[in-house]
């Protein structure tokens, strides 16, 4: 294979020093194959006119994360190693679409990885974002019936339906991971390993949901035995960072079997329990004299914005007011994160409104 010509590149300041994040623009279809490694890709050109692609690109650990935008109207193939699973999310899909031989309108996930080669033919103006990753470290997330699924992601590469609010989340989760990549400067494996759960967590989460699945029948005694254990298991954790996946380990249940308990015992699902008594104990640990930035990482909330956000809605106050509040005018930071990643689609020339739902919830 001849070599491809050389990109533009350009690194996020704020990422430079580790290397994580890197932003690639291309004006050749060629070199906009090549942007992605490892996935032998081919792109034809389907469109008129002049070519302009990018892609942003972030590693943390064994996990790569994407952002791909292509101007012009595609015919793609590629295939990925069996050692890996890719799974794409539409951020802005406009006009006809086919992947593997099904209509996409960008409310399924994109399954890239399987035994075949996967073909897209994509319209204009795509921007996809996605994470690729070791097979084992996803199934790793799977339990009890969810197991089942392993064989299905084994197969061609295929659109997988899901529902709309997980492949909303994973699609919220996936901007805010760029976010936070470019403009924190503290990248170290450690920092970033609540963001690497969280996306793992969301992903597993969509892919074992199918819209109209109805609920397990789980007796109420039984539903109310799994949420009071999931509670001690919270309760006895020193720092109170359990994961819906630790609980469903834990308790060796199914994440359809825990969100149904919690739902009839609580009213809410167990990811939003969890939330809340994380944000409760950021709360108590701002109160106790802990910076606002200190008390979100140690709580493991890896966005700030969207933790100053979360805390708002849940406290009616900016965490920057309870700190002040309760210790005057001492330093109070990370109310905000500001986005330093070049836009999807810097380089379009015509705004359209993306396919993006609006329903979440933090996995």
């Amino acid at each position: 294979m001849a070599t491809a010509p050389s990109t533009s590149q350009e690194v996020c300041p704020s990422a430079a020093a580790s290397g994580r994040v890197a932003f690639h623009t291309a004006s050749d279809i060629d070199e906009q194959a090549s942007l992605l490694n490892g996935w032998n890709q081919t792109y034809n050109q389907m469109s008129l006119g002049e070519f302009t692609g990018s892609l942003l690109n972030a590693e943390i650990g064994p996990v790569r994360l994407f952002r791909e935008y292509t101007a012009s109207s595609l015919d793609q193939t590629g295939q990925l190693p069996d050692d890996l699973y890719a799974f794409g999310v539409p951020l802005a899909l406009y006009g006809a679409a086919t992947f593997c031989g099904q209509p996409c309108d960008g409310s399924q996930l994109h399954m890239f990885s399987g035994r075949d080669r996967f073909q897209f033919h994509s319209p204009r103006g795509l921007t996809m974002a996605g994470i690729v990753l070791p097979r084992a470290l996803l199934e790793r997330k799977l339990f009890g019936e969810e197991l089942e699924i392993r064989f299905s992601l084994h197969n061609l590469p295929a659109l997988r339906t899901v529902e709309a609010r997980h492949l909303a989340m994973l699609r919220h989760l996936l901007l805010d991971a760029f976010t936070q990549l470019a403009q924190d400067d503290d990248q170290t494996d450690g920092r970033l390993a609540p963001l690497t759960e969280t996306l793992l967590s969301a992903l597993a989460t969509a892919l074992t949901s199918t819209p109209g699945q109805t609920s397990p029948a789980i007796p109420a005694a039984r539903a109310s035995r799994l949420v009071r254990d999931a509670r001690e298991i919270v309760r006895d954790a020193p720092d109170r960072r359990v994961r819906v996946d630790e609980l469903c380990e834990e308790l060796g249940v199914s994440r359809r079997a825990l969100q149904y308990s919690f739902e009839q015992m609580l009213g809410m699902s167990p990811a939003m329990y969890l939330r809340a008594i994380r944000l409760n104990g950021a709360r108590r640990a701002i109160k106790a004299g802990e910076s606002v930035t200190s008390a979100a990482t140690e709580w493991g909330f890896w966005h700030f914005g969207r933790f100053a956000h979360d805390y708002r809605y849940m406290f009616g106050e900016l965490p920057s007011e309870t700190c002040r509040r309760y210790h005057g005018t001492m330093p109070c930071r990370h109310d905000s994160a500001r986005a330093a990643v070049p836009p999807a689609g810097a380089y379009a020339s015509a705004r359209r409104k993306p396919v993006v739902a609006n329903e979440k919830e933090d996995p």
